[in-house]
């Protein structure tokens, strides 16, 4: 343990023995870090992974310069899927101990990757895409595209919560388990893997109830059917007879009244329940054209929606392809990183000034992204400044210190002094160019009215 002002070792005193300086809270704030950090380890061997980046977050919070505990961290980020904060984290922690770093072996693995680093960035745009239509209420186009994710991803453990909650939308519960329960097994003891399991509970334990309390439906018995041998046949009071001649008479006389029974009885009803008949059929086919009807401008409809959810579709497309790609911003950051160290500062500088725009950045991105830039730039002005001063004064080689000094104004218009606007305006001047001269002393004169190069440039200023 070091002092935080000398950088001297401490001893057991609650001062520093070099530079007196009160040590107790400071120690007191490392002791903190550790124990958050060893709370972190574990959590995390016991696969709470939720916890241990809480715990871990507060370690390297109470002291940033904890390397294990961010390094750490950084891993458990991983292991759950948030490759871009697993990233930053290790970023920082290479910044922050250039020498002896384990960080620096994650990102050479990941660098060295190409493949890996691309299949970060998808990840991170399909699931971006499925929170999107989650949210535009198109459930199936997000369930397809987290679907995706979670193919090249399985360890994603907001993709399985996003993807379980789309299912419990849908009553789709048992889904909803299997996604919530490979979460689990990701990250055990994760609050909103668990919110999401007892809420299941509870609504599959309401619909059994539900269904306890539906009545049941009684089964009518059949009814016995009697039987031929169960009539009972009454006596006849028929008596034979051997008329025959009468009997035959009888029988023609029988046929004919009940042909013409049928005719006048029979006829007319059948002749009614065909026409019921006709008229029920043309009332079905008019109720099956009248839906057909409806069935064809609701598909016409349906295909105008579809038409601009396609247009919507292609644009969300085109957006993503013109994009910039976050891993080329990663790797652009890594290089400058590696020229900052070298101390080749320009160099350094003029990477960073090559990474587009328009990607969402973690705030470790921007905060490494923006000490290595406003460091390297000074840096390479004071560097392009003093070798234009010698090609100006020693050398007398105006166009190549005229060269040098635009270079240094372009890095930073705003970061330049009033000595390199000076000179540079004086190079305009010695090369026959007045007015560009006359500009070059004019921001002298904006910029640093009281500067003793104010009073050069007041000088120089050709009317």
């Amino acid at each position: 343990m070091r002092c935080y002002k000398c950088n001297a070792v401490l001893s057991e005193s609650e001062f520093c023995n070099k530079c007196g300086t009160d040590v107790a809270v400071y120690k007191k704030i490392l002791r903190s870090s550790e124990a958050h950090y060893n709370q972190g380890l574990a959590k995390a061997q016991a696969r709470d992974l939720s916890g241990a980046a809480d715990s871990l977050r507060r370690s390297v919070k109470l002291n940033k310069n904890n390397i294990n505990a961010r390094n750490l961290l950084g891993l458990v980020y991983f292991e759950m899927g948030e490759a871009v904060a697993a990233l930053s984290q290790w970023v920082i922690s290479k910044n922050l101990q250039p020498e002896k770093n384990i960080a620096d072996n994650y990102l050479n693995d990941i660098r060295k990757n190409a493949s890996k680093l691309e299949t970060i960035n998808q990840t991170i745009k399909k699931y971006n895409q499925a929170l999107t239509y989650a949210k535009q209420d198109s459930h199936d186009l997000a369930v397809i595209q987290l679907k995706k994710v979670l193919n090249l991803n399985p360890n994603m453990v907001k993709g399985h919560q996003l993807l379980a909650l789309l299912y419990i939308h849908n009553n789709e519960y048992e889904k909803a388990a299997k996604q919530l329960k490979k979460a689990i097994a990701i990250d055990k003891s994760n609050p909103l893997t668990l919110q999401y399991l007892n809420e299941i509970g509870e609504e599959v334990k309401e619909k059994e109830k539900k269904a306890e309390t539906k009545p049941r439906k009684v089964q009518e018995r059949p009814r016995p059917s009697i039987s031929g041998d169960d009539v009972i046949i009454p006596p006849t009071n028929y008596k034979d007879t051997n008329m025959g001649g009468l009997t035959i008479l009888n029988v023609v006389i029988g046929i004919a009244i009940g042909i013409a029974a049928a005719w006048f009885l029979m006829l007319p009803a059948k002749e009614k329940n065909l026409s019921l008949e006709y008229q029920r059929n043309f009332e079905n086919m008019s109720s099956q054209l009248s839906g057909y009807g409806v069935q064809v401008s609701e598909l016409e409809r349906e295909k105008e929606e579809l038409s601009e959810k396609i247009k919507s579709l292609q644009a969300e497309v085109d957006s993503y392809a013109s994009a910039p790609d976050i891993s080329v911003a990663y790797e652009t950051l890594l290089l400058a990183q590696q020229y900052y160290e070298q101390g080749d500062y320009l160099t350094a500088a003029e990477t960073l000034a090559k990474v587009e725009e328009g990607f969402e950045q973690s705030e470790a991105y921007a905060a490494v992204f923006q000490r290595i830039r406003t460091d390297s730039v000074a840096r390479a002005i004071r560097e392009l400044y003093d070798t234009g001063y010698d090609q100006y004064r020693k050398q007398e080689n105006y166009e190549a210190a005229l060269s040098t000094f635009q270079r240094a104004f372009e890095l930073d218009p705003n970061a330049v002094d009033s000595a390199l606007l000076y000179y540079m305006g004086r190079c305009y001047q010695r090369l026959g160019d007045a007015e560009k001269g006359n500009e070059c002393m004019d921001m002298v004169l904006e910029r640093f009215p009281n500067d003793g190069f104010a009073k050069y440039a007041r000088e120089y200023k050709t009317n």
